[in-house]
């Protein structure tokens, strides 16, 4: 239960920003950056933190359902719980909410899902600490995955 002061001054906030948002679009449109729009997503939870900060680098995955997952395997297994972030990894690399060229493309963007989800989406491990993956192959000819990381993870 909010009260109205509560309700009034959240009302507030989400207003200004809203304001903040249309002037900064409007300044984009004029020409002086180099992007026409404002880059910086505004979210309300920490699922839509996580699509966000993952669709820098796989646009394909806004709009596609991810937030009501995660929502759905925490009403499962709890809020930050690593079986969450487990499973949205392995819903996204078997391309339940969209499509990728290929599939390591599809197993690169569900491990940074995984790290959006475990780090709240809130640090850039998912897009700068983890670079890249490579497909490589063993002694004996089969294939591993090599996950190559840009410094420390917290």
């Amino acid at each position: 239960m909010t009260s109205e002061s509560f309700k009034k001054y959240f009302g507030n906030i989400e207003n200004s920003i809203g304001q903040a948002y249309e002037i900064a679009s409007e300044a984009r449109l004029k020409g002086y950056d180099p992007e026409k729009k404002v880059s910086i997503l505004l979210t309300k939870n920490m699922a839509e933190r996580v699509v966000g900060l993952i669709s820098v680098v796989a646009p394909q995955v806004m709009n596609a359902g991810i937030p009501e997952r995660i929502f759905e395997l925490e009403q499962k297994y709890g809020l930050q719980n690593w079986r969450v972030a487990f499973q949205l990894a392995e819903d996204v690399v078997n391309e339940k909410f969209c499509k990728f060229k290929d599939k390591k493309e599809a197993m690169e963007v569900a491990l940074r899902f995984g790290l959006a989800y475990i780090t709240n989406g809130v640090v850039s491990s998912p897009l700068e600490g983890f670079v890249k993956l490579e497909l490589k192959k063993r002694n004996d000819g089969k294939e591993y995955y090599c996950l190559y990381f840009g410094g420390p993870i917290r």
